[in-house]
């Protein structure tokens, strides 16, 4: 909304600028026809510039696979659209009946200065007197409103014709090295200094207590700070979701059967088995274990697995950890299946036997338990046939088993694990049970709450060095919730710059179709790279980093960069005159009058949000307030100077083969309004 009252203040002000320029513009009277003929000519085809690009731009962002960015974009182009519509059509409408049935000169009168309160009859006569003196003056008067009034151009018009660009073509030199080196500079800055975000963005200033309560109880009240990483069979791994929904129930996953039917295979689940394993190596040479960001997985640096209750093992086949505090650091399906079937498939003989003298070879007695168990332990798994293992993975015996397992971990004071043990490694079935769907495993990880980008590579490359290692044929996906933000930052940034360098191309291409100049346009691409340039320097020095926020900012600043460059540059090549230095000098005087009260309307709008406590409201308004503030001031002193200096005389740079077109449509005779008066339509 705050965007938009700066775009709208662009148009605005451009349509009604022409409107006022229109009656002193030609030596002779004219019509309020004709006036407005030529407005309207002149100011359409600036705005459709300016619309064409800027909503370009935002489209360019609506390609992002990123919900937040489509949405932004996508809603700020059709704004933008809708924004141009009004404003040739409504506001056009307005300034006309404005003129025709609403203004009035007398002072004191409604519809006159003053409007009906009468105020401006409190003004000096002497004032108004002398006002009446300077408009009959012929330097400074014409009678082009249609009425037979003398009509002075506004002040700021004349400094800018006069004073402003009488200095900027002084100091032409010093303007282009002072922009250009500054330009420079910001780029080191920002290739220095500028990174992605370490972290979400606060959601307000900590100086409101609002603000405040609710950061330290999200803080202070999180259920834990505990990291985990999986690895899922059953996923695609190119692309393993096919649509992401507004939370985790409505992300539609998009599965590969392929990969879940490869740990089906004796050598499928025996890398499974291997990669669970392998944190049993502890804080060997690949740093697999230990308690610091030095190891990948969170748990105790011995190269060895926990201790198991030997009773828990010999009266249930369960594995249950004898040292409560002794941290395995992962969570096995694999692990279990081969429990179960060592103890209660291979060893079913020995579960079938209810006295010592019965125990058969290869089983041990447990004269205290009164139990036969298996001399065997999971650590003699070798793998079974797929068919064996899809069958035994969806009996009831196997389900049996696992509601056993949950009822003695819980008896040994192990709930919390079971409940790790069921939502960090699992597997599903598909509905026929047939066939394994989908399976995974997780570990306890080490990487930190918040890391950047490059660190959040970092880990992925690190995880996926350890998956590929221990499971080099069954393949699978390992994830984290770390990646989240890593790939939402990397999407960020990936369509920032996509967004940047399109934004570009689509304002040269612009250019180029409305001016068949290239020159002009490659002035133009010069002048907004500069203020792109000066804009990234100018993010980290505000404390900034490439977060969510600044990337949807970047897509959006060429957008909103090109309006006065384009508006000057439409005035500089339809001008009458031959030389650079007068049609730079036309180009101030008609159309800086309207981008400097379009720039000040847009940045008091943008002033306003630095006052919100929401931590995006305030950085949006200084994000709008930074680039328009450095747009317009870059448009005046970089670019008309550019113009003085090297800007296209002539025909220079016109495409040779629309000369003649352009020609033809040049608004030369459209330059100010026909000075005979139009036959008076009918009232």
């Amino acid at each position: 909304i705050y965007m938009i009252l700066g775009i709208g203040a662009d148009d605005a002000f451009i349509l009604y600028d022409a409107w006022l320029q229109s009656s002193y513009a030609a030596d002779g009277p004219s019509h309020w026809t004709g006036r407005f003929a030529w407005a309207y000519r002149r100011s359409f085809s600036a705005m459709q510039v300016t619309t064409a690009t800027t909503c370009g731009s935002f489209l360019i962002g609506a390609c992002s696979p990123l919900p937040q960015v489509q949405n932004f974009c996508i809603f700020a182009a059709i704004v933008v659209f809708v924004d141009w519509l009004f404003c040739e059509t409504f506001f056009a409408s307005a300034i006309i009946i404005h003129h025709r049935y609403i203004k009035n000169d007398q002072d004191g009168q409604c519809g006159g200065p003053g409007c009906c309160c009468g105020l401006w009859k409190l003004v000096s006569k002497r004032f108004r007197e002398k006002r009446a003196v300077q408009l009959e003056s012929p330097s400074q008067a014409n009678n082009g409103d249609g009425n037979g009034n003398g009509i002075e151009k506004r002040w700021l018009e004349r400094f800018s014709e006069g004073p402003l660009f009488d200095h900027l073509h002084k100091f032409r030199f010093a303007w282009i090295i002072f922009w250009f080196l500054l330009a420079l500079a910001m780029v080191i800055v920002a290739g220095v200094t500028l990174r992605t975000a370490e972290e979400t963005a606060p959601i307000g200033r900590e100086g409101l207590d609002t603000i405040r309560g609710i950061e330290i109880m999200l803080e202070e009240f999180a259920v834990g700070d505990t990291r985990y990483a999986s690895v899922i069979w059953g996923l695609d791994a190119d692309e393993p979701m096919k649509e992401w929904g507004s939370s985790h129930d409505d992300d539609v996953a998009n599965f590969n059967p392929a990969t879940a039917t490869a740990v089906t295979t004796p050598t499928g689940q025996m890398e499974v088995l291997n990669l669970c394993r392998a944190t049993d190596l502890g804080k060997n040479s690949d740093a697999l274990r230990c308690k610091t960001t030095e190891c990948l997985v969170m748990g105790q640096a011995t190269a060895a697995q926990c201790e198991g209750n030997e009773n828990a093992w010999r009266q249930y086949g369960v594995y249950v950890p004898d040292d409560v505090m002794c941290n395995s650091g992962r969570y096995c399906f694999m692990e279990e299946f081969a429990r179960y079937w060592i103890y209660h498939v291979d060893g079913a003989a020995c579960t079938a036997a209810s006295t010592q003298l019965t125990c058969p070879s290869g089983c041990s007695w447990d004269a205290d338990l009164s139990v036969c168990y298996t001399d065997k332990t999971e650590h003699d798994y070798e793998g079974i046939p797929a068919t064996d293992f899809i069958n035994i993975l969806g009996s009831t015996e196997y389900s049996s088993y696992l509601a056993t397992r949950t009822e003695v971990m819980s008896n040994y004071g192990f709930d919390f694990d079971t409940y790790n043990d069921a939502t960090m490694s699992n597997f599903r079935m598909n509905s026929a049970k047939t066939a394994l769907a989908l399976a995974w495993v997780g570990f306890n990880a080490t990487y930190p709450l918040q890391n950047t980008v490059e660190e959040a590579n970092d880990w992925y490359d690190r995880w996926d060095a350890f998956h590929s290692k221990y499971c080099p044929t069954v393949g699978g996906v390992q994830t984290s919730e770390l990646y989240v933000f890593m790939v939402t930052q990397n999407a960020m940034v990936q369509a920032a710059i996509m967004g940047i360098g399109m934004s570009l191309l689509i304002s040269f291409v612009v250019l180029v179709l409305v001016t068949w100049n290239w020159w002009v346009a490659g002035l133009g691409l010069l002048n907004i790279v500069a203020i792109t340039c000066v804009f990234m320097g100018i993010i980290p020095i505000m404390g900034w980093s490439l977060g969510e926020n600044e990337c949807i900012f970047l897509i959006a600043v060429v957008g909103l960069s090109v309006d006065y460059t384009v508006h000057l540059l439409h005035v500089y090549h339809h001008c009458p005159h031959k030389t650079r230095v007068a049609r730079a000098r036309e180009a101030l005087a008609e159309m800086g009058v309207s981008v400097i009260n379009s720039a000040l309307t847009t940045l008091l709008a943008a002033a306003i949000l630095f006052g919100c406590g929401f931590y995006f409201f305030f950085q949006f308004g200084a994000f709008i307030f930074l680039v328009i503030g450095f747009s317009i001031v870059m448009s005046i002193t970089l670019l008309i100077p550019l113009l003085t200096t090297i800007g296209p005389q002539n025909e220079q740079g016109d495409l040779p083969p629309l000369r003649k077109q352009c020609a033809k449509v040049s608004p030369e005779s459209a330059a100010a309004p026909a000075r005979e008066s139009p036959q008076i339509p009918k009232e």
